[in-house]
């Protein structure tokens, strides 16, 4: 073999990243998928493929594990916030648009689901709960930081939409009526703009 027709080997730095990002990729489906209580490493780790051994290297206990897969949970939507503020203004953006913006984060993915279940947990778990207020506050901020160019007040009302979208995708869980959902989304949107 020549060294052009060689296969280039992953770094120790890249296998170690990949590995995390399976953990973290497997945290948040199986939390979206079963529940925050029902998210066990054993299922975790035969849904990212790696034994449990590979876990415990990575993330060495359980809480380790969930609190770094809510810290990408927030890490993901912060890369969405960065992506639609770099978008240049025009003057037909309006504070309508920020209000899509963040429909969409909630109801594509699986994300807000994830979150939702981290939450709840977290009012019962003292271990958890620190690292959910404190991630929790960093996301709120650059949520409210997406109405600042629409004047005062507008931080605001991105805010409370942060609130009331979070509830409906608690609802959606048992309510499965997205059409009727979309309608008070709009409701509120013509209120609020």
């Amino acid at each position: 073999m020549t060294p052009a027709t060689e296969r280039i080997r992953p770094t120790q730095g890249q296998r170690t990243d990949a590995m995390r990002a399976r953990l973290l990729e497997a945290t948040l489906e199986i939390i979206a998928e079963e529940g925050w209580a029902n998210a066990s490493t054993q299922k975790i780790c035969k849904r990212a493929g790696v034994s449990r051994g590979a876990q415990t290297h990575h993330f060495p206990t359980k809480d380790s594990l969930l609190i770094a897969a809510v810290q990408e949970i927030v890490a993901r939507y912060q890369r969405d916030i960065d992506t639609a503020t770099s978008r240049p203004d025009g003057p037909d953006q309006h504070l309508e648009d920020v209000f899509d913006f963040l429909w969409g984060a909630c109801f594509e993915g699986n994300l807000l689901n994830s979150w939702m279940e981290v939450m709840v947990a977290s009012r019962t778990d003292a271990v958890l709960r620190p690292a959910v207020r404190e991630t929790d506050q960093t996301a709120v901020t650059a949520m409210r930081a997406l109405g600042d160019p629409y004047g005062p007040g507008a931080a605001d009302l991105v805010e409370l939409t942060v609130y009331l979208l979070r509830g409906m995708v608690v609802q959606a869980g048992v309510h499965l009526d997205d059409e009727n959902r979309r309608k008070l989304f709009e409701v509120w949107k013509k209120i609020a703009c």
